[in-house]
């Protein structure tokens, strides 16, 4: 059960507490359909340890193969 009847109430509350200075003001409302998902690992200081899943290392070994390794 939640207190809040829709994500524009949700949004208004940690914009307010953004506004009294609790929290950082937020980039992107929680409710926002296209953002990706390296979007939100900027904000949280995860793109790094994202991106090494995402875009694994390309690697040759000694018979010309590219293989691709995380």
């Amino acid at each position: 059960m939640s207190i809040f009847a829709s994500d524009d109430e949700i949004n208004a509350f940690l914009n307010q507490l953004a506004d009294d200075g609790t929290l950082e003001p937020l980039v992107e409302p929680i409710d926002c359909e296209d953002c990706h998902p390296m979007d939100w690992a900027e904000v949280t200081g995860l793109v790094d340890e994202l991106a090494d899943e995402i875009y694994p290392e390309p690697m040759v070994d000694s018979d010309g193969q590219l293989w691709y390794v995380g």
